[in-house]
């Protein structure tokens, strides 16, 4: 190993170029602090290369397929045939070109990125590893922005979420076991593209409506649904996994298994024992609102803190955190975090449920617009719904819940409406284009009050629940 004479001096160090770390460097250095932009890997992390991009690829190509059925109706006629390969292809290209779009970032804002394995030698010096190279550097601030990764199976047929995402081959059968978002949404796409699936899972954490709609669309679709308790899971030829619900024993094989496990903290490897940064049990770091740990110039964003493993939350503290360090006033105030599923038709859930809003203490009215009553859903041979809860005394908004296509570009505005505070007047008050999907959303703010025009009244009892 080569290690370097001199400790090199830096202002603001940033561990890690995934989203939380890339975006935390570019907006600390358009606030005019000097970064070095520390990967292990690729820029982009996981997310962009193994994670987030990859699977939506995949879900995007599901949603495509099930459109075509659409076609027909409006004159198109032809039988389209699906070629895996050039969708890997197509993965892979997407990949590239937006890992390059983000090394260029970086470069026009004048960060410098710095390759390796880096590790803590002191509260206020780095060491990082590339190859035979060691090289030491002495920051004024840190931003430790590592992320997360998926447990990784020694069987090669047990796959975990990047593996996934990473196949060259479409698998003629596939086990997945989970009930969080990645499962649900690999379990629709891979079956949209051919495969055939068979989802185990117990209870999904979503409002009664979603679920119900939900498990409705796994029958239609043609997924097979096994609930029980997984006991065993063998990995031969073929991974088998035995599930026993009742006393009763089932068995379900397929050339692969994707178990959708809890994501683990990339921290254990930074020697941060060394430097007396407090870790809680799970392996993440404990922080205040603007992402400080216990030491005053050691700072921590995204999957590495407590809080959802997801690259919107990596992406509001990264600006947040960059923001403080650069001298700025940064919010603080805890922002809604949407639940978003890219499944087949899109789920988004924002806000408090029926059981969570009995469980704070709420008096609260609901509503259900139904998408088939909407102009541009039923253009678009769409379906779905989408359901408020409001505060029976106050009429502010405590939770939006909605499965159909536009559901994912309206979860922004779902997030608004909660951070607002908005009251159900408020959501009425503007004017939404004609038609479109906003318009659903206004109608059932209305139908919270029996007002939606586009619902008979018979569907617009309000349920006030306490």
């Amino acid at each position: 190993m080569v290690v370097g004479e001199l400790t090199q001096e830096r202002d603001l160090v940033i561990l890690g170029g995934g989203p939380a770390g890339y975006t935390a460097a570019i907006r600390a250095s358009q606030l005019g602090r000097t970064v070095t932009l520390i990967e292990q890997a690729q820029i982009g992390g996981l997310c962009l290369n193994k994670g987030c991009i990859p699977s939506k690829v995949v879900a995007h190509a599901a949603e495509v397929k099930l459109q075509t059925k659409h076609m027909t109706a409006l004159g198109f006629s032809f039988h389209p045939t699906h070629d895996f390969s050039q969708l890997v292809e197509y993965r892979e290209r997407t990949i590239r070109q937006l890992r390059t779009g983000v090394e260029a970032l970086c470069q026009a804002n004048a960060i410098e990125v710095v390759h390796g394995t880096a590790s803590f030698l002191a509260d206020d010096r780095i060491g990082v590893e590339l190859g035979h190279q060691f090289d030491t550097y002495r920051f004024n601030d840190v931003v430790i922005a590592t992320g997360s990764h998926s447990i990784k199976q020694d069987a090669p047929s047990v796959l975990n979420a990047e593996q996934l995402y990473q196949l060259t081959e479409l698998p003629e059968r596939l086990v997945i076991i989970g009930q969080d978002y990645i499962a649900i949404e690999a379990a629709m796409s891979f079956q949209a593209l051919g495969t055939s699936v068979t989802l185990i899972a117990d209870a999904f954490d979503f409002d009664p409506s979603l679920d119900k709609e939900l498990r409705r669309l796994f029958k239609k679709q043609k997924i097979q649904l096994v609930t029980g308790t997984v006991t065993a899971i063998e990995a031969q030829e073929d991974v088998t996994v035995t599930v026993v619900k009742q006393g009763q024993e089932t068995t379900w094989s397929a050339p692969f298994l994707f178990h959708s496990l809890p994501r683990v903290p990339h921290t254990l490897e930074l020697g941060l024992e060394r430097i007396g940064v407090t870790l809680a049990e799970d392996g993440t770091i404990p922080v205040d609102p603007f992402g400080q740990t216990n030491r005053p110039h050691i700072y921590a964003i995204g999957d590495v803190t407590p809080g959802p493993a997801i690259a919107t939350r990596a992406i509001h503290e990264a600006k947040r955190t960059a923001e403080h360090l650069s001298g700025q006033s940064a919010d603080t105030t805890v922002p809604y975090y949407p639940t978003i599923i890219r499944s087949l038709p899109p789920i988004v859930s924002i806000g408090l449920t029926e059981q969570t809003a009995t469980d704070a203490g709420h008096s609260f009215r609901t509503a259900q617009f139904a998408l088939n009553a909407n102009g541009a859903t039923t253009i678009e041979g769409g379906s779905g719904f989408i359901k408020v809860i409001s505060d029976a005394t106050t009429s502010l908004i405590l939770g939006i819940h909605m499965i159909g296509e536009g559901a994912i570009e309206l979860a922004g505005v779902f997030a608004q409406t909660l951070e607002l505070h908005a009251k159900e007047e408020d959501v009425r008050f503007p004017v939404m284009p004609h038609p479109s999907r906003n318009e659903a959303f206004t109608e059932a703010i209305e139908a919270l009050l029996g007002q939606a025009i586009h619902l008979p009244p018979r569907q617009q009892d309000v349920l006030a629940k306490s």
